[in-house]
């Protein structure tokens, strides 16, 4: 069975998903997409979580895309995969899948683009899903007949952000009144009177009561005027930047484990063994 476009009910929007074992044939298949007009919001990639762990691809992605790193647990995984529109037997095809290695692109977009998508998909060699019912009907992960089922839950913290307002700086401008000091030389003119002794000398040409007997010397002064100009002291740019910084938050999660009581003529070690093999095979 061929995978097809699977269209989100009530929506326009379809997603297709595929699985690549190779790591630089995913890589391929993410730079062709973009090639044909997929936005980074249309591409989505998915690894196997290894904690502590960031290899050579993530970093290569994120000089493609930006860090916007978002882990998720398996079944959260399958969860993501079934809410976008893909099949659940899909979705639990390629959460299987992808514990095993590999990578998993998925795009979303209208139902004219997934079908080019898929046609990227396959020519890079990822497997889209096409043997998803082969793999559910063989019973790949499927239980006994008559076989009991008990989910064990478990919490988990998932962050959201949102931009609230921290405050507000308000600027204006305002007069300050202050009194300034300056000193200016400035210069005055003063009468010279010098009296020099005539000797006794005979006077010459006039007599007692003749001639000028009034001299006007006319004198003056500097004075100082004050005149007031304004000039620019100085500009102030006002903007806004952005300013990264990372908040560490902590709540408590829970989650649910296996207890097992026994009664009766049952051997508990055997239980607790058979328990703990179960687990380490799931």
């Amino acid at each position: 069975m061929a995978n097809t476009t699977t269209r989100i009910p009530g929506t326009t929007r379809a997603t297709v998903a595929g699985l690549f074992r190779d790591e630089s044939k995913a890589e391929s298949a993410v730079d062709d997409l973009k090639a044909a007009g997929f936005s980074d919001k249309e591409i989505g990639i998915a690894t196997p979580h290894r904690e502590g762990k960031v290899g050579s691809f993530w970093n290569r992605m994120t000089d493609r895309f930006g860090r916007h790193e978002h882990t998720e647990h398996a079944q959260d995984l399958e969860e993501s995969l079934s809410d976008s529109g893909i099949p659940e037997y899909q979705a639990r095809y390629f959460n299987s899948a992808l514990e095993e290695g590999g990578v998993l692109v998925t795009v979303h977009g209208g139902p004219e683009q997934t079908a080019k998508a898929v046609s990227i998909l396959q020519r890079n060699g990822a497997d889209v899903g096409s043997t998803a019912a082969e793999w559910q009907g063989k019973g790949t992960g499927a239980r006994p007949a008559g076989m009991q089922q008990i989910q064990l839950l478990g919490e988990i913290l998932r962050i959201h952000k949102e931009r609230v307002s921290r405050g507000e700086v308000r600027l204006r401008k305002e007069v300050v009144t202050e009194r300034q000091n300056v000193e200016v030389p400035t210069t005055r003119e003063e009468l010279v009177v010098e009296r020099v002794p005539g000797g006794g000398r005979e006077a010459t040409g006039a007599g007692v009561g003749s001639g000028e007997k009034e001299i006007r010397v006319p004198l003056s002064e500097e004075r100082v005027r004050v005149e007031k100009k304004p000039v620019v002291n100085e500009e102030v740019h006002v903007g806004k930047r952005q300013v990264a910084e990372t908040k560490r938050v902590a709540d408590q999660v829970r989650h649910e484990e296996l207890r097992t009581e026994t009664e009766g003529n049952v051997d508990r070690e055997t239980v607790e063994r058979t328990k703990e093999r179960t687990r380490k095979s799931a």
